[in-house]
């Protein structure tokens, strides 16, 4: 889980509204004020054209992508635009069917891609985020969204964001959701696509979810059709636990748990 002690919030603008919002984003992380200064930090979290960002603190050393949630442009939006296809694995895997969009919990939300592909099919989406710094990315990325009316609409109708623990979440909430989905952070291997600079610099912030079983057990109890895991290709099952059966995309894996 990521340490916030490690992270610090620079002040590049002078502009009101967005030193307001970064004082109060510091106030919400409990961090300190926003500086100028070259503090220590091994993170350091800016405001860029209203994007945030999270950075890596490495001077001297070659620039790393910055890490931030853009639901407007690149990959996400593209899938957006062209690919709303209720056949595709992931759609299949959480039980999407003509005339039936499930309710689903996003109990790992990360950068909130998933979940979105989800929104934008159609269903209701509640999208869990424990690492307050993801989340604060997350909901600065959805905040955006309110320049394009059409993204705009899926998150506004379609999609709940939390900063919870899941297996907290799951046990203190009377809702009742179809479908689980997890996508816990997995251990890399050196020709994994979470080697990729941006992926990098996420794994050095949360790094590898330890009790991903402990949320797997708690989301079986609590789904009243289906809990799904998504898991590299050649993974093994998340707790060695065999699944009912599994769908395989290109790159991944959704392992399906049916629940009685």
């Amino acid at each position: 889980m990521d340490s916030k002690s490690e992270v610090i919030i620079r002040r590049e603008t002078d502009d009101p509204a967005d030193l307001f919002y970064l004082k109060r984003l510091a106030d919400l992380l409990h961090l300190p004020a926003p500086s100028d200064l070259d503090e220590n930090g091994r993170f350091y979290l800016i405001l860029k054209d209203s994007r945030l960002e999270l950075h890596l603190n490495n001077p001297g050393k070659k620039k790393q992508t910055p890490v931030y949630v853009d639901f407007l442009s690149g990959p996400t939006y593209y899938r957006f635009t062209h690919d709303r296809r209720i056949n595709q694995p992931l759609a299949k895997a959480v039980g999407i069917k003509h005339g039936f969009r499930p309710l689903v919990l996003d109990a790992t939300a990360g950068f909130g891609e998933d979940g979105f592909v989800l929104a934008s099919l159609g269903c209701m989406v509640t999208m869990i985020e424990r690492s307050p710094i993801i989340w604060t990315l997350l909901d600065n990325g959805i905040g955006r969204c309110s320049e394009n009316k059409r993204v705009n609409e899926v998150f506004c109708q379609r999609v709940t964001l939390h900063l919870a623990d899941s297996v907290e979440f799951l046990n203190s909430t009377d809702q009742i959701f179809d479908t689980i989905y997890l996508d816990p952070m997995y251990t890399s291997s050196p020709r994994s696509s979470l080697n990729k600079q941006k992926m990098r610099l996420l794994r050095e912030l949360v790094e590898d979810d330890t009790d991903s079983e402990k949320l797997l057990i708690s989301a079986l109890k609590h789904a009243s059709g289906r809990v799904v895991v998504k898991r590299p290709a050649r993974a093994d099952c998340l707790n060695h636990l065999p699944p009912s059966f599994s769908i395989t995309s290109k790159s991944s894996r959704y392992d399906i748990y049916l629940t009685p």
